[in-house]
C-alpha cells in the first residue's frame, strides 16, 4: 500500500469514527473514556493522523454496539488505484490461488 493510500484510509476511518461519536452525541472526552483511550489518541484517530488499534475497534463495537461494517465502510478507491492494487495483489498470489480466483471471477460472468 502506498503512503498516499494509507493516509486516505486513515482519514476515512477517522471520519467514520467521528460520525459514530457524534451520532451518540458524545464529546471526545466522553467517547475516549468509554472506549478506554486517551482523548489525544482519539483526536489523532479522528484527524487521520493514526490508525486505531484493533482493541480500540473492538471497544467501539462492544461498548456502543456498532458493527464493524459501519466503522470500516470506506470507499476511497478510484479506478486507477483499484486496478493498481489488484495488480499488486495478483502478482503475489501463487498459481493455485490464482486458479481459485479465476473460477470465482468466471462465476460472476452471466
Amino acid at each position: 500500500m502506498t503512503k498516499e493510500l494509507e493516509n486516505k484510509y486513515k482519514i476515512a476511518l477517522g471520519e467514520n469514527i467521528r460520525k459514530i461519536r457524534k451520532r451518540f452525541k458524545l464529546t471526545q472526552d466522553n467517547f475516549s473514556e468509554i472506549i478506554g483511550i486517551e482523548p489525544s489518541s482519539l483526536s489523532n484517530i479522528e484527524n487521520g493522523k493514526s490508525f486505531p488499534s484493533a482493541f480500540t475497534i473492538i471497544q467501539i463495537q462492544e461498548k456502543l454496539k456498532v458493527k464493524a461494517e459501519e466503522i470500516f465502510d470506506i470507499d476511497i478507491l478510484n479506478n486507477a488505484t483499484l486496478d493498481e492494487d489488484i495488480q499488486i495483489k495478483l502478482q503475489k498470489l501463487d498459481i493455485d490461488k490464482k486458479k481459485i480466483l479465476w473460477k470465482f471471477i468466471n462465476s460472476l460472468d452471466y
